[in-house]
């Protein structure tokens, strides 16, 4: 297990959330889950983001899967969780309820809704920053949000104490590229720029990045760590190889549409099964056989196969 560090770098799970069939917390999924995961040499699990369907689950119910990932992790690995809320003072009650049950870190998304110049973003981060019982990483997922994080920004972000580095979940290689450069000479020294696309993972190291917060983690975590490992031992070409097959894994949970095909993915494996929250669907039954056939076909053994 590797040690916590206040500017997170390594291999990060965007932790699924497991539900039952009426969307309440599977609790037996979620243990199980954890301990899927965290069999990799990983770093740290990021509950109830994106991948995690935050948005969709009530404060309370985001709390709850925080409290039992840093319960069952007992202070080995980090546990990052995220905020969801639009208003700056829900931003705050998510942030002091993570501190609370034990986070290490949050990952804080900018306000959606109304577009935010960047003196707005600015304001926003730095106002947080200052009253934060937990480091703060930003989190960039315009596709979601409406709202980048321009590089600029995210330079004179990390001059502060409290604001110890970014996931970027934008696939744009070019504003990757842009933040580390920009962040490089950090006159505080440590801060982190993790890619939230797996597929990006050993290009946005070759540009400075240092690791990933993915949702293939759930999935393949041996797999994710591999690329990294191998990419921070200097095995490059080994690197671009299982890269190559995270890629493929990748495509396969496509389809189905983001996060659906991830948990379908998760029920193959009997890791949890493929209910969604709220509105969201699960994978047909069409859906799922086909992602079963891809899987297998790259190797991965799912229920019902040998």
């Amino acid at each position: 297990m590797s040690s916590i560090s206040r500017a997170p770098k390594g291999v990060f799970a965007a932790l699924a959330t497991p539900v039952d069939s009426w969307a309440k917390l599977d609790l037996k999924g979620l243990e199980g889950l954890v301990a899927h995961i965290t069999k990799a040499p990983v770093n740290g699990l990021c509950p109830v983001g994106s991948t995690g369907e935050g948005p969709l689950l009530e404060r309370e119910t985001r709390m709850e899967v925080t409290r039992r990932t840093v319960e069952q992790l007992d202070g080995s690995l980090s546990v990052i969780p995220a905020t969801v809320s639009v208003t700056e003072r829900d931003v705050v009650t998510d942030i002091e309820g993570y501190a609370a049950l034990g986070a290490t870190h949050v990952l804080v998304p900018p306000p959606y809704y109304y577009p935010l110049s960047a003196g707005s973003l600015g304001d926003f981060y730095h106002r947080l920053a200052a009253d934060s019982p937990l480091p703060i990483l930003l989190y960039n997922i315009p596709q979601m949000t409406k709202i980048s994080i321009p590089p600029s920004l995210v330079a004179e972000l990390a001059e502060d104490e409290n604001i110890v580095g970014i996931k970027d979940s934008s696939r744009d290689f070019e504003y990757f590229a842009s933040v580390t450069s920009a962040t490089s000479s950090a006159s505080k020294g440590d801060f982190s720029v993790l890619t939230g696309s797996d597929t990006m993972l050993a290009a946005s190291m070759l540009v400075g990045g240092d690791g990933t917060i993915a949702a293939s983690v759930n999935l393949v975590p041996e797999l994710v760590c591999g690329v990294y490992r191998s990419w921070v031992d200097n095995e490059y070409q080994v690197a671009m190889e299982l890269q190559g097959q995270l890629l493929k894994v990748v495509q396969a949970c496509r389809p189905p549409s983001f996060p659906v095909g991830w948990k379908a993915a998760l029920s193959l494996l009997g890791l949890c099964e493929r209910y969604m929250v709220g509105p969201v669907r699960p994978a047909s039954d069409p859906e799922v056989e086909a992602l079963a056939d891809s899987l297998v076909s790259l190797g991965i053994q799912v229920r019902g196969t040998n």
